[in-house]
């Protein structure tokens, strides 16, 4: 079954919490050394994000290579990206307060491969407005330029791979559609023709919209996101699409060594 169930924790007004102006650091040493330059991860705490009478602490990744331009390059770049270009002209800590100010009611990151050269995360948020929407994010760079990564510079894309791709996408887009159809049909009595539409219109945009440089690596594959979100009044309906690669399935296509 391809429904994926997403439901609210909780419904909620605007969240107005009030943070403290100082910021904990809390360092953990992720060492995976190998054949290649490892980066060390420092977790930036923001404390005292009250909600609902409970203690929460929001963290959140800066990047250590031992290289001070790399790491500047790379966790600019990631603030950027992460608060949508809202806070350039501020420092990182100052941007992220102000940034939680918006009504950010946790946040997290998980680091997922630091070897060869490379680092890849997510940061996963969850925001309250009228509802609560959690969504997570990925990231990739490499820790000796501090530039960030395509997928083509992860593995060989001129050749049968790319096609594979496509071809794998396509495939359970077809099924995703399919299946729409078919468990509409199934409870046409709890779900209209006006809705049905709706979905299907989210989820050829989701099709339409597909990049394959949004992607993680992981400790044995490496795995292309495709998020597709629809309307909190609709979230059973969204489609899960998984492309994952073992590296030992495509050993002949890999640029990076693993």
């Amino acid at each position: 079954m391809f429904f994926k169930q997403r439901t609210d924790r909780y419904p909620c007004e605007r969240v107005n919490f009030k943070m403290k102006t100082y910021l904990t650091y809390i360092i953990i040493f992720i060492s995976l050394f190998s054949f290649g330059q490892s980066a060390i991860i420092d977790t930036l705490v923001l404390p005292d994000a009250n909600l609902f009478g409970e203690q929460h602490y929001m963290s959140y990744p800066l990047i250590k290579t031992g290289n001070i331009k790399v790491d500047s390059l790379i966790n600019i770049d990631l603030r950027n990206k992460y608060t949508d270009n809202k806070y350039e002209t501020e420092s990182i800590d100052s941007s992220l307060i102000k940034w939680g100010h918006d009504g950010i009611t946790d946040l997290n990151f998980e680091v997922t491969y630091n070897k060869n050269g490379i680092i890849s995360l997510n940061i996963s948020a969850e925001g309250c407005g009228a509802y609560c929407s959690y969504w997570t994010e990925y990231y990739n760079y490499s820790t000796i330029t501090g530039n960030p990564l395509t997928l083509d510079s992860i593995v060989n894309l001129k050749n049968l791979l790319s096609e594979k791709i496509n071809n794998d996408k396509n495939e359970q887009f077809q099924k995703c559609f399919y299946e729409l159809k078919e468990g509409i049909k199934e409870n046409e009595a709890e779900i209209d023709s006006a809705t049905y539409k709706i979905a299907l219109e989210y989820y050829q945009n989701c099709f339409n919209s597909f990049n394959p440089n949004n992607f993680s690596l992981n400790t044995d594959f490496l795995e292309i996101i495709v998020d597709c979100y629809l309307p909190n009044v609709m979230k059973n309906l969204s489609p899960v699409i998984e492309l994952k690669y073992r590296y030992s399935e495509i050993i002949n296509y890999l640029i990076i060594k693993n």
